[in-house]
């Protein structure tokens, strides 16, 4: 019985303060701006060249400009809360990181083992996309020389040649990445800024082409069910702003500029998407929209036929910033799990020169290649979804639980330089203003506070949590989770019955709807720490339950062979986990001097609600 304890509360262990705030082996050079590009090369890829049109002829119609609008919304909640962390913890891998320090060892692994097939997945599967459009590009002759001169197969799950050109890439930008972060962050701003520019091209040229009449007509051609399933589909189209946070810890100022990259990043896309989604429906009829290349047709039948040579430039490099913004996150994941000893400790070792995790960007690069070079991507993309939204899931509940979990350090902003007025209204989204006066009655400078506290009467009286309402905050927010999951799954395999009125469907419907209230008021009566970061999600703990609903709307809506691809990945996974992450996780990190472990057990360590600056006032 002690054993099964102890096991258990070894795989609730979470990071301690002082390793997320210790030296990093990484060259802190990336500003605000290099992150922005990292963060929109990634998210505005490709699809933003094919998607847009094949969602509007086969979904949405005109309307789908209203489904952008609602992913867009439901990607700034998940937005959100990774901003929060990134600005409070400086480290490499993203939401495993997050999750490690905010809900234990075992759900880390999961979302980072899930991390790791969704980067390497994509990189792949850009990889091809990159190379149909060189393919194009040279007028085919490219795959006609694999096909003749060098063979085909018919084999399942393999693609029908060898795509050496796929391969060549990714082991190229694989080099781009390796070689430092200065010079692959210098070619993804050459590539998104080109990229942009094409947008840019193809709305404000648009605009000369639009016809009104394609929206009067039939704007709403599938109904709300229409807008509602082409939303789901375009919240994938906004997945890939956490690549920011993983390079939180390459960056000069992380809690500046990492919120404030990963809300550039989203409006940058939502406008993207939006305005290429106005003029798209607004110059063509949507059922006439051409599937392969809406953008390049449309404008071809209204006459200007050279745009399309403009439309693939961007399509081109489009793909070549989103590759190497996936093969730049997967290594850091990589290295982040290794230095906690969760995957082989080898890949936890950064290169003296280039300050680059190399031995983990040249096997996942080779890897990729071997991916794009042999296997049929498109059967495997449909296992990225999966990963993508648990990861965004888990986030949400990590801001949730971390809000009542006592002994949270504060962190807190540099006054004055530069960047002091992007630092006020950093504050001042999230944050209130408090003054204190001082001993020689000067006001000081002023400090923030969080928006709601748990105060009864006076500060002297502030009301703090402790393990117990932890506990409790915990259970709660499980509670509130798998009812929320309950609602989705009634929600989208029960819908017409619902429509119909079905008694039971309602009564169950219901019944979920009021145990999500409950727990939601159940939590809000819980203490809250005092602790105030730079960037701070509001509204807790609903906001962070709308954006676990929308995740879990979409995975739900998932077809069950991703599950079970999922499982067989999950599988693996987690033999790797007990066979060897378990035992060497212990060792990974030495305990700090008057403790017994390196790891958070059972209790949080009560800091006082104290200020941590990061990096430490030495270091600077």
């Amino acid at each position: 019985m002690q054993s099964c304890s102890k096991v258990c509360d070894n795989l609730v262990r979470r990071k301690p303060a002082e390793d997320w705030l210790s030296e990093s082996p990484f060259k802190r050079c990336l500003t605000a701006l290099d992150l922005t590009f990292l963060g929109v090369g990634s998210v505005v890829g490709a699809g933003l060249y094919v998607v847009t049109g094949e969602l509007a002829r086969d979904m949405a119609g005109p309307a789908v400009i209203l489904s952008f609008l609602l992913a867009g919304f439901a990607a700034f909640f998940s937005g959100i809360c990774y901003a929060e962390f990134g600005c409070r913890i400086p480290k490499a891998g993203s939401a495993y990181i997050y999750s490690y320090v905010s809900v234990g060892e075992f759900w880390a692994f999961v979302v980072g083992w899930n991390m790791i097939l969704e980067y390497y997945i994509s990189a792949a599967s850009v990889a091809r996309a990159c190379s149909e459009y060189i393919n194009s590009f040279a007028q085919g002759y490219i795959y006609r020389f694999f096909m003749e001169d060098i063979g085909t197969w018919n084999v399942p799950a393999l693609g029908s040649f060898p795509d050496f050109l796929a391969a060549a890439l990714a082991v190229t930008f694989t080099v781009v990445v390796s070689l430092g972060v200065t010079k692959s962050s210098l070619v993804n701003k050459v590539m998104t800024f080109i990229n942009l520019s094409v947008i840019a091209f193809i709305i404000f040229t648009g605009l000369y082409y639009v016809d009104g009449k394609n929206w009067t007509s039939n704007f709403a051609p599938y109904g709300v069910s229409g807008v509602l399933r082409a939303a789901g589909s375009c919240f994938y189209a906004f997945v890939g702003f956490d690549v920011i946070s993983s390079a939180a810890e390459e960056a000069v100022n992380p809690k500046h500029s990492v919120p404030l990259s990963i809300i550039l990043t989203l409006t940058i896309s939502f406008l993207a998407y939006f305005g290429v989604a106005i003029v798209l429906t607004l110059i063509m009829p949507y059922d006439q929209l051409n599937r392969f290349a809406p953008l390049a047709e449309a404008f071809a039948q209204r006459g200007f036929s050279a745009a399309k040579y403009v439309v693939a430039t961007g399509g081109l490099c489009a793909t070549i910033s989103t590759l190497l913004s996936q093969l730049f996150a997967a290594p850091r994941v990589v290295y982040s799990m290794a230095s906690d000893g969760l995957v082989l400790n080898w890949f936890a070792h950064v290169h003296e020169k280039s300050k680059v995790p190399v031995r983990a960007s040249v096997t996942g690069g080779i890897l990729v290649a071997i991916l794009a070079l042999l296997l049929d991507i498109k059967q495997l993309v449909e296992m990225l979804s999966i990963g993508t939204i648990f990861a965004y899931t888990m986030v949400a509940i990590a801001v949730l639980v971390s809000r009542y979990t006592p002994g949270v350090q504060s962190v807190l902003l540099e006054k004055g330089g530069t960047r002091e007025r992007t630092n006020r209204w950093l504050e001042s989204i999230c944050c209130r203003p408090g003054q204190t006066e001082s001993k020689d009655g000067v006001l000081p400078e002023v400090s923030y506070q969080r928006i709601e506290s748990n105060y009864e009467g006076s500060p002297e009286n502030l009301i703090k949590p402790d393990e117990k309402t932890s506990f409790r905050a915990r259970v709660g927010t499980f509670v509130l989770t798998s009812s929320i999951t309950g609602l989705a799954i009634c929600l989208t395999h029960t819908g017409p019955q619902l429509v119909r009125g079905d008694a039971w469907i309602v009564f169950l419907c219901s019944v979920f709807g009021l145990v999500i209230i409950g727990s939601l008021i159940y939590i809000m009566r819980q203490p809250r720490n005092s602790a105030t970061f730079p960037f701070m999600v509001p509204g807790i703990p609903v906001v962070p339950a709308i954006s676990i609903f929308f995740n879990v709307l979409l995975l739900v809506m998932l077809n069950h062979w991703t599950y079970i691809r999922f499982s067989v990945w999950m599988t693996l996974g987690l033999l790797l986990y007990f066979f060897y992450g378990y035992s060497h996780s212990i060792q990974a990190v030495r305990p700090s001097e008057g403790s017994e472990s390196p790891f958070i057990l059972s209790q949080t360590p009560d800091f006082g609600n104290k200020v941590e600056e990061y990096p430490p006032s030495s270091s600077r």
